[in-house]
């Protein structure tokens, strides 16, 4: 069986981890040489640094902490809201499965600089801090995604007649891989800036 339909069949597979399915999608990019899908599974493995993918982008909202009633809700106008009901997920995939494991149901994101510098000047309470509230099932969304778009990948390579015999691809195949502008673009366009914030378990 060639790795582009062992990568197909493991990517359906939910018993397979999403680390080992990257490791083999990233072994299969490596070796055909297409490396923008190679530098989008290695920040996938190791965390963005500069932009992330839209599908990283989380639904929840912000809260601020008040001593005597814990975290609670902000009332903010609608444009604001807009704007900051979606926060960037630019951590690891291994530790955002660690994080999704270790929840119960809620995830909180620490909101950090210019966002916390902004709202302690312009809301009408003392200055405190702030986090950003979603659910795990929107970490489980991120993880599918992935899976999905390994999938869709891999059934283009066998689609363009990239299949590869064992662990290895014929230089024809080298070849195709290197001269079908769909996959060598298939990550382009799918970007936002990252945010400064830190995810951690929800309290």
């Amino acid at each position: 069986m060639g790795i582009v339909i062992e990568l197909q069949r493991e990517a359906l597979d939910e018993k397979i981890s999403i680390e080992s399915l990257m490791r083999k999608a990233y072994l299969v990019a490596r070796k055909l040489n297409l490396k923008e899908f190679k530098e989008w599974i290695s920040q996938e493995q190791n965390g963005y640094k500069q932009e992330v993918p839209e599908y990283r982008n989380i639904a929840g909202e912000i809260k601020a902490w008040n001593p005597y009633h814990g975290w609670i809700p902000m009332v903010l106008s609608a444009d604001i809201s807009d704007l900051v009901s979606k926060m960037p997920i630019p951590t690891s995939i291994s530790e955002l499965q660690d994080v999704y494991n270790s929840s119960e149901g809620t995830v909180c994101l620490s909101v950090n600089g210019t966002l916390t510098e902004w709202f302690n000047s312009n809301m009408d309470f003392i200055p405190t801090k702030y986090q950003f509230f979603s659910t795990k099932s929107e970490l489980y969304r991120i993880m599918s995604t992935v899976r999905n778009k390994i999938l869709d990948w891999a059934l283009l390579l066998e689609e363009n007649g990239i299949v590869g015999e064992g662990m290895t691809f014929t230089d024809i195949e080298k070849k195709i891989a290197h001269n079908t502008q769909v996959i060598n673009n298939y990550i382009n366009n799918f970007y936002a800036e990252v945010s400064d914030i830190d995810m951690q378990q929800g309290q």
